[in-house]
């Protein structure tokens, strides 16, 4: 037995650096492999495209450009993601203290954080249009309509969803498509 042992011990001794390097290899296979299951099972919507955020659409410095030097920033907020989409918010309004004649720049942003989300947001673009009343929209975005009676304009932009709101607050229904657009153009360009 100990002649058995010897042999193993010389051969051991003879490829050291084989082992060595064997151990080492084995090593950083084994982190990597470790790596990647936790990351994939703690991180299981992928999110590989950045979600947009609204208010980087919609600056304050646009938004004057629309409303007048005062505006007041109502609603922002970073992309809740949910699934394999981000949802993001943004709107101000002038100054005006008459409610009834305030006017509103609102902009939601559904962003698709990966492939299935992106085509998610293609169907339901598709899906969400109301059947009549509204009106189709061109050079504005892949796809766009605009909703009379709710005053919004939906634009299918690259892996977005955006929705476009530019008039007075209290009767949105009395927006113009006129007005949506120029609201898109500031937006998109």
């Amino acid at each position: 037995m100990n002649h058995y042992f010897q042999l193993a011990k010389n051969y051991i001794i003879g490829h050291k650096k084989a082992f060595i390097t064997g151990a080492i290899v084995a090593s950083v296979v084994a982190v990597l492999v470790v790596l990647f299951v936790l990351i994939t099972v703690t991180n299981p919507s992928r999110i590989i495209y950045q979600p947009v955020k609204a208010c980087d659409l919609l600056t304050p410095a646009k938004a004057q450009d629309l409303l007048g030097e005062k505006v007041i920033s109502v609603d922002t907020n970073a992309p809740v993601v949910s699934d394999n989409i981000a949802v993001s918010k943004c709107s101000y309004t002038d100054s005006n203290p008459v409610q009834e004649k305030m006017m509103v720049a609102a902009i939601a942003v559904r962003s698709g954080t990966n492939d299935e989300g992106v085509e998610q947001n293609k169907k339901d673009f598709v899906a969400k249009k109301p059947t009549s009343g509204v009106e189709v929209v061109k050079d504005v975005g892949d796809s766009a309509y605009f909703d009379p009676r709710v005053g919004q304009l939906n634009i299918l932009d690259d892996r977005q969803w955006i929705i476009l709101s530019y008039g007075v607050g209290s009767t949105p229904e009395a927006n113009s498509a006129d007005k949506a657009v120029e609201l898109a153009h500031k937006v998109l360009h």
